[in-house]
């Protein structure tokens, strides 16, 4: 073609792009409609950004707030993910009709621009589709920037691609996209920062205030009695009696009762759904009350509190009901506290053990007691007796008082929730909006759902701390479960300086009971895959088992054996020696037929936070089984086996407290009002180890043959006569069996060791100690050394300073040791050679500080106490000894400060309070001196109550003989008495 004609027909292209548009009328006004909502999806998505940018910035005049967001910010949202997903249809649908008419022109730049401008839209929808379904959490970080990296490629884009099309874009249009953008953006923003920012309360707080006028708060019929204080003591968990939840020590915001909606969020299920439950279980199973409107995010969290021991805390535990019913019969209850303080409420009197029992509802049954139900009969079958901890329970607490445990939180009643349609129900339209919302900022959620003490154990000693008071048992303070003190005074807590083993790091209760737990259902919280479990796991085998549930089972089983306690068969004395010989299984020991032999079995408490057991101890049941098995594994001899009735042998040895009421009965309904004294307690605390001590003579028709002593550490939740009970008294709760169940019996850890027998007596060729049993040496010295056997302690200390040369270990406990027995000088002899492997270790420092303080040596004492609080400030027991050091040195001034540190830490140490009395009339401090006199004696233990404690223990030989310090127990010859076992759940059959 000549050049003249070429360039005419390219002028003529030009002049075509320029005039004549490829669009036709209706795709025209598909473009025009898309690019206007683009224009607004652009100003949005500045504003949001903008909003962005502020919250990093900490912009607080722009940016949204932290406990509330504007609605218009809210609408932003919305309107974002909406127009988005119109615009990107209408965009799509575009792209679908113009492709085919401008493909054939074969305009590489224009095809490869406008290809590139719909991929990054659809990536663009794509995750934009994904964050609003899944959450804009961290876990899913790369979705958001690639969404905001589109965002900013998307226009760009589109126009190159229109720079490089057939009909380029004219500036007029630019011109007014980028004016209608910008203007859409001023407006947004203007209303953001002029507009109203209202706060909306949710339903249930405008319920609550609604309900003000009706509801029976501190001038209602809840004020049953009148402050009783009168001096300037005031228990640091004092409830006063006008609270409408007295005596626990819970409140809510308002000080009043506040509706069960606050508690289940509404989320009850239907009638027929709690029916059928009823009908199978006797107690609600399948409906998850109180957390329905949560499950739509939180899939994998529910599911795991589903199964747990706090959801099935209230009426929906069988146990749980047949105590707290038990405690709530008026008939026979005599308070002699507040008959002398009751007002004018006639009605009172018959009420009595109905306001009692509010002691045990604000832990177990928030839902009916901050309402006020609790102060009446109730009705199990309600959604509210049924629910158990629900999952506002616990997040909706704002505060803790103290560390006085009781439930001592707070409820924040008027809480807001300040996302669109807070009350929407599940399954509708704005119940979908408002969790979008949430999924787009959840971090307005995450501060009111989550508060920083969560993640503390001081959280979880609102409800596992517990004391018992006048109004309660009409006797006196008594401390009852206390799981937070056994682990805050321990090691674990890295608060105890005179622990036997101290980990490398600190550890909270939420570290143990909250692992990290996959999530497979999706839920939003997850990081990595992952939430904190919600199933609270611990010991409680007994619920899981009578609803059915084996898989909780399991799973409790699992965390029982998980190195939390270890059983080690270690040590065996012929009746012929003196001494024992220590890690039996490397020496070849031959018994002889005819001599009694004693075998010690050591129980390590190796990874339980706090003691073992814990919680309610007069219901729980640890003990040991110990058995001789024949060569053929047929059972010679027992001690701790299970009876044909389900009960224990009485001469088992314990793990558990048997407590006694007033009359000197034993408590065996859970009733804890009637305790009076404990008979006997046994655990084991963190870090510490128990040896309990066997006696066996094998018989003349085993020599040739060989023996084995099998040690077992079992579990049941709970004993008995307390199942007994409950299944008597709760039987529409017991629906699946048709007798009382026998519970499961877990094995925890065992361990054995077999002998041959031979017809006479040989050495003991004991082997030399081997260096790796250094740890099983100290555990068998610990468990002698808290039953004051302090010589073969020492023998057991000495073979760990063998063993273990250059550790600490063996010295130190070998100075404690020496301390207990008096020889000061041998003591110093062994913390000098602490001081040569290791100079001023805080933990020899305490063992030094015991030792100069016995020695009158008290400034030299306070020293060293200082030097463990320097590592462990919390040490309440260097501070109680360091105060005790200040007052015997007559400095009764810093005496008081280092006192004071001490119930800083624990209100209610009544020693602190005692060495207080004596240091505060010295300086002419005599109030004070008489407050803590009325502190003392609160909290003073009523010696006289052992009275009762050795009538029961004469008709208990069993249990008098489990109180002596150092006991043997003869294994009995099965053929004697025909024991049998249980040996875990798997022999005694799930419900059907």
């Amino acid at each position: 073609m000549p050049l003249e004609k070429t360039n005419r027909h390219v002028n003529d292209q030009e002049q075509e792009r320029g005039s004549r548009s490829l669009l036709t009328r209706p795709l025209k006004w598909l473009l025009v409609c898309a690019l206007t909502l683009g224009a607004f999806l652009v100003a949005n998505t500045l504003y949001l950004l903008a909003n962005r940018v502020a919250d990093q910035t900490d912009w607080e005049f722009f940016a949204v707030g932290k406990t509330t967001l504007p609605k218009l910010f809210q609408a932003m949202v919305v309107s974002h993910t909406f127009v988005g997903i119109v615009f990107a249809v209408l965009m799509l649908l575009f792209g679908l009709l113009h492709l085919p008419r401008v493909w054939k022109r074969h305009r590489r730049r224009t095809v490869f621009s406008g290809l590139s401008f719909v991929a990054v839209g659809l990536t663009l929808a794509i995750t934009g589709f994904f964050i609003m379904t899944v959450a804009a959490t961290r876990n899913n970080e790369w979705a958001w920037w690639s969404h905001v990296v589109c965002a900013a490629l998307a226009p760009t884009l589109y126009l190159i691609h229109r720079g490089v099309s057939f009909v380029p874009l004219r500036r007029v249009d630019f011109t007014r996209f980028s004016t209608a953008t910008a203007g859409v953006f001023a407006i947004i923003v203007a209303g953001h920062l002029f507009g109203p920012r209202e706060r909306t309360l949710t339903l249930e707080a405008q319920i609550a205030l609604s309900k003000g006028s009706e509801s029976n708060g501190p001038g209602g019929k809840a004020r049953l009695v009148k402050d009783y204080v009168s001096s300037d003591f005031a228990p640091a968990g004092y409830v006063p009696p006008a609270s409408p939840f007295f005596p626990s020590a819970a409140t809510t915001t308002t000080g009043d009762y506040l509706p069960s909606r606050i508690i289940t969020r509404g989320d009850v299920g239907t009638p027929a759904q709690l029916q059928a439950d009823l009908n199978e279980f006797g107690f609600a199973v399948n409906t998850k009350i109180g957390a329905e409107t949560c499950d739509r995010c939180h899939q994998d969290i529910v599911e795991q509190w589903s199964k747990s021991a706090h959801r099935f805390a209230s009426f929906n535990n069988p146990f749980y009901e047949a105590t707290i019913n038990d405690m709530r019969k008026n008939a026979g209850v005599n308070n002699a506290w507040i008959d002398e303080h009751l007002e004018n409420f006639p009605d009172a009197k018959d009420r009595v053990a109905m306001v009692r029992s509010k002691w045990c509802s604000g832990c177990h049954d928030p839902a009916l007691m901050l309402p006020g139900d609790m102060d009446d009969v109730i009705d199990r079958n309600t959604s509210e007796a049924q629910a158990g901890l629900t999952c506002l329970a616990c997040h909706a607490i704002d505060k803790i008082h103290n560390q006085t445990g009781n439930g001592n939180y707070n409820i924040a009643d008027e809480q807001e929730d300040p996302y669109l349609f807070p009350t929407a129900a599940t399954g509708t339209i704005a119940a979908y909006l408002h969790d979008l919302v949430i999924k787009a900022k959840p971090t307005v959620h995450k501060r009111q759902m989550k508060k920083e003490f969560f993640t503390k154990s001081d959280y979880c000693a609102t409800c596992h701390k517990v004391n018992l008071d006048v109004p309660v048992n009409n006797y006196r303070w008594f401390r009852g479960q206390n799981d937070f003190d056994s682990w805050h005074d321990s090691g674990v807590a890295l608060n105890a300086s005179r622990t036997f083993y101290l980990p490398p790091k600190k550890r909270e209760c939420q570290d143990c009971h909250m692992p990290q737990e996959p999530a497979p259902l999706g839920d939003v919280a997850a990081k990595d895959g992952k939430v904190r479990s919600h199933r609270f796991l611990s010991v409680n085998t007994a619920l899981p088992f009578v609803r059915g549930d084996a898989d909780t089972i399991r799973r409790a089983e699992e965390f029982l054996r998980d190195e939390k306690l270890t059983v080690d068969v270690f040590a065996v004395t012929p009746e012929s020696a003196a001494e024992p010989i220590m890690a039996v299984e490397r020496s070849e020991i031959k018994l002889a037929a005819g001599e009694r032999y004693t075998f010690d079995i050591v129980v390590r408490n190796k990874g339980v936070g706090h003691t073992f057991p814990a919680g309610t101890n007069d219901s729980n049941e640890g003990w040991l089984e110990i058995s001789i098995l024949d060569d053929k594994g047929a059972t010679l001899a027992i001690s701790g086996a299970i009876q044909p009735d389900g009960h224990l042998d009485p001469y088992a040895h314990l793990y558990k407290s048997i407590m006694l009421d007033h009359h000197g009965e034993r408590i065996s309904r859970r009733n804890a009002q009637d305790i009076h004294v404990a008979a006997f307690v046994r655990v084991i605390g963190p870090g510490t180890a128990d040896t309990a001590h066997y006696a066996y003579t094998p018989s003349a028709e085993l020599a040739g043959r060989s023996v084995t002593i099998k040690a077992r550490l079992l579990w049941r939740k709970f004993d008995r006569p307390y199942t007994e009970f409950a299944y008597a008294a709760n039987r529409d709760a017991f629906k699946r069996f048709d007798h009382c169940p026998d519970l499961p019996v877990t094995e925890i850890a065992s361990d054995s060791v077999t002998f041959h027998v031979t017809n006479t007596p040989s050495p003991f060729p004991a082997a030399d100690p081997d260096p790796k049993d250094w740890m099983r040496y100290n555990d068998y010295g610990i468990g002698l050394f808290l039953q004051d056997d302090t010589r073969q302690a020492a023998a057991a200390f000495g073979k760990v300073a063998q063993t273990a040369a250059q550790r600490l270990d063996g010295p130190r406990n070998l100075a404690r040791v020496a301390i207990r027995e008096g020889n000061l000088a041998l003591a110093y002899q062994h913390l000098k050679e602490c001081e040569r492997l290791s100079p001023g270790d805080p933990q020899t420092a305490w063992v030094w500080g015991t030792a100069l303080q016995e020695d009158g040596r008290y400034e030299e004492a306070v020293l060293a106490y200082l030097r463990v609080i320097e590592v462990f400030p919390d040490d309440r027991s260097a501070w109680r000894n360091m105060g005790l050091s200040h007052r015997l040195n007559n400095n009764y001034r810093p005496a008081i400060d280092a006192l004071d540190r001490v119930l800083a830490i624990d209100p209610e140490d009544r020693v602190a309070h005692y060495h207080k009395i004596f240091c505060l009339r010295a300086v002419g401090r005599e109030e004070e001196a008489n407050t803590s006199t009325e502190a003392y004696e609160k909290y003073q233990i009523d010696e006289s109550a052992q009275e009762l404690t050795q009538a029961f223990r004469l008709k208990n030989p069993g249990v008098n003989f489990e109180t002596q310090p150092v006991h043997v127990h003869e294994l009995v010859p099965t053929g004697a008495q025909g024991h049998v076992t249980m040996t875990s759940h798997t022999e005694t059959a799930l419900p059907k």
